[in-house]
């Protein structure tokens, strides 16, 4: 079957008669606007589709079974731009047929720049991240998942599939980072499932490595520190000292070691990190937390502040975090602010330290004060950790950063709070 002329009447026909699906369905699946759609239909007859719009409906019209075919073909009975195809041609192709084909594939570039567009999208998310944070971001980045989705499903050249599907992988990766800091752990674990899925599929092993990254920073906040450390070796073999190897080193496998109180595993992994880190030559900046480039000396550092303050070396945590204060100060990373002055705090009153009570208190307070109105999982589970450590010893200064954990809690917990 095939439609000669696709006015806004055949639209409504295949939408309505022959998918039986609503305007903002019809939209997804075709990859456009539901305002498109939405003009086609009202403008009836009086609109004609052309180019990509037309041969998109053509592809959908052959991808109908008989029964929505006939349907179809019902809806539109007397009009003039519904062609039956013969069952059993005994002949060749026409001329017509064979050059709207060629149109057809001609047209399969249309959408290079929305590749573009999309891919640019996953960068602008990394740099807004911790400005604005996974609650504002998440949706947009759900839209554009959603979109590329669309997309897929439609006749595509090759090219723009393997294209559309790194873009996918890895916005399916941003969205399990996010998850992680929302505490919405299963998201986070079936995100990441699908990403490292996608990276299969694509041979991406990058991609791959940072999932297994994401996956190894999720067991960590869950408290499965056996997970955490696997998913980073994991990873690592993967990642076969690339980029992607710095994270593993500093944010996955030495962060997990530390847990379990493994100093000479968190030494070695930090300063495999910091090697691999030289080799590369990422720079002294504090690159974005959520980011698929090789993480620079800053984040590295204050992944290794955290690392050292599990595995009680206290001093080495301290001498990381302040090399590391006035680059974090400097930075649009509010978070990075928090995590660094927590650790800080919690490293001061380490056992068998002089006990710096009203210097750790203030550093706590003003790390709750950094992140208010953005917290992330991350901050809730330290701050709390300080909590539990500051509350042991009674001052004017414990009972002070105690009021602001619970009055930042009340508000936090929406933002942060483990599921469950």
């Amino acid at each position: 079957m095939i439609v000669t002329r696709w006015t806004g009447v055949e639209v409504r026909a295949l939408r309505t008669a022959a998918l039986r699906v609503t305007q903002p369905e019809f939209a997804e699946i075709l990859g456009f606007t539901v305002a498109a759609v939405r003009k086609w239909e009202g403008r009836r007859e009086t609109i004609e589709l052309a180019g990509r719009f037309a041969a998109g409906m053509d592809t959908l019209l052959q991808r109908l079974d008989h029964a929505a075919e006939a349907r179809f073909e019902a809806a539109l009975a007397g009009r003039g731009s519904v062609v039956k195809t013969p069952s059993a041609p005994d002949s060749f192709e026409s001329s017509t047929e064979i050059a709207q084909r060629v149109q057809s594939l001609n047209e399969l570039d249309a959408d290079g720049s929305v590749l573009d567009i999309l891919a640019l999208a996953i960068d602008d998310v990394v740099e807004r991240y911790e400005l604005e944070g996974p609650r504002r971001l998440a949706p947009d980045v759900i839209t554009a998942r959603r979109q590329v989705e669309a997309m897929l499903r439609q006749r595509r050249h090759p090219a723009q599939l393997h294209a559309l599907y790194s873009i996918a992988g890895r916005l399916s990766g941003v969205l399990g980072y996010m998850a992680v800091n929302r505490g919405r752990f299963g998201h986070a674990r079936m995100y990441c499932r699908e990403a490292f899925s996608i990276g299969e599929l694509l041979g991406d092993t990058d991609l791959q490595a940072w999932v297994k990254g994401t996956e190894s920073f999720c067991a960590y906040y869950q408290g499965d520190c056996a997970a955490a450390v696997r998913a980073a070796y994991e990873g690592l073999d993967l990642a076969n000292g690339g980029p992607q190897s710095i994270r593993l080193y500093s944010n996955g496998l030495a962060r997990a070691l530390g847990k379990v109180g493994d100093s000479a595993g968190v030494a070695a992994a930090i300063d495999a990190a910091t090697a691999t880190a030289s080799a590369l030559d990422t720079g002294p900046g504090l690159t974005p937390a959520l980011t698929f480039a090789p993480y620079g000396e800053a984040r590295l550092m204050a992944n290794a502040a955290t690392a050292f303050l599990s595995a009680g070396e206290h001093d080495r945590c301290l001498d990381y975090g302040q090399q590391v204060e006035d680059r974090v100060a400097e930075s649009d990373s509010v978070w990075s602010r928090s995590l660094v002055r927590l650790d800080m705090a919690a490293a001061m009153l380490g056992a068998g330290r002089h006990r710096e009570v009203e210097h750790a208190a203030r550093l706590g307070v003003e790390a709750l004060e950094v992140s208010s109105d953005r917290p992330i999982r991350s901050v809730w589970q330290r701050a709390h950790e300080l909590g539990k450590i500051i509350e042991a010893i009674p001052t004017r200064a414990s009972d002070e950063y105690l009021g602001s954990l619970l009055a930042w809690s009340s508000t936090a917990r929406e933002f942060s709070a483990s599921e469950g």
